[in-house]
């Protein structure tokens, strides 16, 4: 197989931290792709994942892609059998999904870190997240929510999406950062949103952690209370300041990208991420972003896989914290630094 070829032809694209692939040097309007998802059908970025095939191809970046899904274990059971994927390489490309979930499912795992099992190629979007009470609820702005916290972290109990994932690993980095013990904290991981929603109406938790464009309807409703975002920025649609506006040095986004599997030449690496340049550019992409409420985040190739590892590490020191893992051997690192 010629050197042009080997990218296009085994291009392995995963969508929970990077975009890439295994295959020849070059993707183009030819080439066929296999977008491997670490989730079920309907969850998680599964629906970004379709709304990228269809931009690939719609705007014709490549022939053809579809999505396969593979769920299990945070996202570890794909990023193994992606890294371990081996054998002759046939004309059916294949990429990988990844995002936040799968770095901490690696982390508590004990298996390699997402940028040792794949090649980081881009960061496409992100959801930020939302801090909301019941409406009737007497913590009515976030200072009264850290004064709480502070008295009695364990008795606050906050809830979320599931244990070690997006929503608990910034519970982790908030408390931290308002100087509460972490091992403290009491949160309740949830597999779905209405799950949460429930848990919070009953009283079972005290607040809720969650993409901020889904809380949007009960807000609206006046059945939820936003207490503040993650974000730069305040979200339109929401009536809550940023945690950088209460001082909390925190910008917190619920991410997706793309990698590509291990060994890639630096030729194939700069291909696979002119792809994702290409995708960010795309016309059809671009309004399922703006059509689902994800904000565009885009980082590419070195950039992406120096902001990945660092990543990487703030959140194995917060999910050591939490008690997540069996052992860690570091030092506290990164308290509070804004997030780039």
């Amino acid at each position: 197989m010629r050197r042009r070829r080997f990218f296009a032809l085994t291009l392995g694209v995963m969508i929970a931290g990077g975009c890439g692939g295994a295959g020849t040097s070059g993707v183009t309007p030819g080439g066929r792709l296999t977008v491997v998802v670490p989730t079920a059908r309907g969850q998680g970025w599964d629906r970004a994942a379709r709304a990228l095939t269809a931009a690939m191809t719609g705007d014709r970046l490549v022939r053809a892609a579809e999505v396969s899904n593979h769920p299990g274990g945070m996202g570890v059971a794909a990023l193994n059998a992606f890294a371990a994927a081996r054998g002759p390489f046939t004309p059916e490309g294949r990429l990988l999904l990844t995002g936040m979930p799968m770095v901490a499912g690696a982390e508590m795992a004990n298996a390699a870190s997402v940028t040792r099992a794949a090649t980081p190629l881009a960061r496409l979007i992100g959801d930020w997240v939302a801090l909301v009470v019941p409406s009737g609820s007497l913590l009515r702005t976030f200072d009264d929510f850290a004064s709480a916290l502070r008295r009695r972290p364990a008795e606050l109990v906050v809830g979320g999406r599931l244990d070690g994932g997006s929503d608990h690993v910034l519970f982790g980095m908030i408390g931290k950062c308002l100087g509460v013990d972490v091992r403290l904290l009491d949160y309740a991981g949830y597999s779905g949103g209405a799950e949460g929603a429930e848990a919070l109406y009953e009283g079972r938790v005290t607040a809720l952690l969650g993409p901020a464009r889904s809380f949007m309807p009960e807000i609206a409703a006046g059945r939820m209370h936003p207490l503040v975002v993650s974000s730069a920025e305040r979200i339109d649609g929401i009536d809550a300041p940023t945690l950088m506006e209460r001082e909390v040095r925190l910008e917190y986004a619920d991410w997706c990208g793309l990698l590509g599997p291990r060994g890639m030449s630096d030729r194939e690496r700069e291909e696979a991420v002119a792809l994702c340049d290409r995708v960010d550019a795309s016309p059809r992409w671009r309004a399922a972003c703006a059509a689902n409420g994800w904000s565009r985040i885009y980082l590419g190739g070195d950039d992406f896989r120096r902001w990945l590892v660092t990543e990487t590490r703030r959140t194995r020191a917060v999910l050591a914290e939490l008690g997540l893992l069996s052992s860690f051997a570091t030092s506290c690192w990164g308290s509070c630094v804004r997030r780039h």
